[in-house]
């Protein structure tokens, strides 16, 4: 064991210190983000929330954005949003996916389907348009699969930031990196979210209740709001769907945890046989405990973004716990896996998936606020913390919710059941789930 601190370059520290990651990310802290974030650029030159490092720059948009993802007041159709999307979601597995003793096995991959519901869904809420390939089952642009391939070169570009600046000079940007007007599957995508931002300004412009307008009515230029719409679009839908891909692996491979969340549910009151349109509510999901639990332990052991998320030491340099001082632009890395796996924190089955864990210790108790301090990382802390947050637990809590309630979903091949591969954000598909009706007993009948 190297304990929480462990040097693994010239000047990086990699860290699992819980309450010293939180410190560095707080509020009036001298660290600032390092040139690591500049790997997730989408364009050369071309910086949004995600790729900002001047934290003067990225306070003020932050404050641009932040209202828009305020779900009781500037935004408050997300629900309804997350909602239509499940309904088409669900429409297309029972048309399309519902293996019977007749017509056999329909394999569906879960993998893509996440990804098509995850970029519809932030489509539906940033832009009040979904970009349709859940609608049409595939990657209509071949964007997702395009992302797919881009993503070592990303991860490498973040920790190589040399060879970034390499292609950031006006002949390379101009010949080789993607464009609005062009038809690669990145510029379909920038075009998309170029022509959502550009209706939105003008003599002539178009007002609706969702994430693009208030980026608009809190004084986001023309340019912004494209940038943080496009921002919206790739990394919101890409983490929300690796967080569904883990959650439903977990769960259909668990039946005890199958069983209970039917049975919480049912007490809770939720009817089985609803139609597609009736979805679970947002509140009546987060009153379901052991639904809460599971996706709080699902995200624990899978967190979606487990890169480096590296931040530099300011100009004094700083003092560690246990006395040690690091110098000025000492670059802080952290090790979410290592944080969410501590058995001194989940106990000795901490690579276990037990969302039990949850509901053994009192919510005030000294354990579980540890618990929740660590996983509550999984959306980072502080000046830095995921603005979307809320949505995504939103749209996971529904969709497993539903999924689960109303089909048995299996394994295809239980030793080898995805295709994961991770460069900071995961890269999976050929998740194969095999769905078929859950039979829900009549009580009445039984009871006859």
């Amino acid at each position: 064991m190297l304990g929480p601190f462990a040097r693994v370059g010239p000047q990086t520290l990699l860290v699992s210190d819980v309450d010293f990651i939180r410190k560095i990310n707080a509020r009036g802290s001298t660290y600032h983000r390092s040139d690591w974030y500049k790997g997730g650029r989408f364009v050369p030159n071309e910086d949004t929330m995600l790729s900002l490092t001047d934290d003067l720059e990225h306070k003020t948009l932050r404050t641009k954005m932040a209202p828009a993802f305020n779900t009781h007041t500037e935004n408050n159709r997300v629900e309804a949003s997350i909602d239509d999307q499940i309904t088409v979601l669900l429409d297309l597995i029972r048309s399309k996916y519902i293996s019977t003793p007749d017509h056999g096995t329909q394999p569906m991959d879960w993998g893509y389907l996440a990804s098509y519901f995850g970029i519809d869904t932030i489509c539906d809420i940033a832009f009040s348009e979904p970009l349709g390939d859940l609608q049409v089952d595939q990657d209509k642009y071949n964007f997702l699969h395009n992302m797919e391939a881009q993503l070592p070169t990303m991860s490498v570009f973040s920790c190589y930031n040399w060879m970034l600046k390499l292609l950031q000079s006006p002949i390379v940007a101009r010949y080789c990196a993607p464009h609005p007007d062009d038809l690669s599957p990145f510029g379909h995508v920038m075009g998309f979210a170029r022509r959502q931002a550009g209706t939105r300004y003008g003599e002539k412009a178009v007002h609706r209740n969702d994430m693009l307008n208030s980026f608009i009515e809190h004084g986001m230029t023309p340019d912004e709001a494209e940038r943080g719409g496009l921002l919206q679009l790739v990394a919101g839908s890409d983490t929300t769907a690796t967080a569904l891909r883990a959650a439903v692996l977990f769960v259909a491979t668990s039946p005890p945890t199958v069983a209970r969340l039917r049975y919480e549910m049912a007490a809770a009151g939720i009817p089985a046989n609803r139609d597609t349109r009736t979805i679970i509510s947002n509140a009546k999901a987060r009153s379901v405990p052991y639904l809460m639990a599971t996706i709080k332990e699902s995200l624990r052991l899978h967190p979606p973004v487990i890169g480096a998320l590296e931040k530099m030491a300011g100009p004094s340099g700083d003092v560690l716990p246990d006395g040690r001082r690091i110098p000025p632009s000492t670059r802080i890395q952290v090790s979410i896996w290592a944080i969410l796996r501590d058995p001194e924190v989940f106990g000795s089955d901490a690579d276990c998936f037990r969302p039990e864990r949850w509901l053994e210790v009192n919510t005030e108790s000294e354990q579980r606020k540890r618990m929740d301090r660590s996983t509550d990382l999984v959306f980072s802390a502080g000046r830095f913390v995921c603005m979307g947050r809320d949505i995504a637990l939103t749209q996971l809590l529904k969709v497993i919710a539903e999924l689960f309630y109303r089909f048995e979903l299996t394994v295809i091949n239980p030793e080898k059941p995805w295709h994961s591969v991770g460069y900071g954000i995961f890269c999976q598909h050929d998740q194969w789930m095999r769905v078929t009706e859950r039979v829900v007993p009549d009580k009445k009948a039984a009871a006859g």
